[in-house]
């Protein structure tokens, strides 16, 4: 398995396992219909890798190391009319601390940081909000 995918899977795993807070649905697949999930697959969470840039850290050829920092989106949908604002904001939060528990990925990575929040306009009752992190990782050319 890559360390991108590695790390895409660690973030579904604390985000399965934790208990912090209540997730109903955590997947990696993008393609799910909102609309056809349960009252209780809510908060729906899907997690993608994103853009990635990489530079060399050393030279030699197919045997280089590379830094990269690559970006983890986190989409959050909730279906509800009420404190809408105010349930965005604490799994806002939430999802945060939960993954700065672990900023190294379980050793895969060398740093997590969330970089942005974006709330994004859906059909009443649905909210959502996309969470992008960076993570930066390591890798030997070849291996990534």
């Amino acid at each position: 398995m890559s360390q991108r995918e590695s790390i895409a899977q660690d973030f579904v795993n604390v985000l399965k396992r934790q208990n912090a807070f209540r997730l109903g649905t955590v997947t990696r697949d993008p393609g799910i219909n909102i609309k056809d999930l349960a009252a209780t697959a809510f908060p729906a969470v899907v997690v993608e890798t994103g853009n990635e840039a990489r530079t060399s850290i050393t030279q030699g050829g197919s045997s280089a190391i590379r830094e990269s920092a690559m970006e983890v989106k986190i989409t959050v949908t909730l279906n509800s009319n009420l404190n809408a604002d105010t349930q965005r904001n604490l799994l806002i939060e939430s999802i945060e601390e939960i993954l700065e528990l672990d900023p190294e990925r379980g050793g895969v990575a060398l740093d997590t940081q969330l970089i942005s929040v974006t709330t994004i306009d859906i059909e009443r009752p649905y909210i959502a909000i996309e969470l992008v992190f960076e993570v930066k990782y390591l890798y030997r050319k070849g291996n990534s």
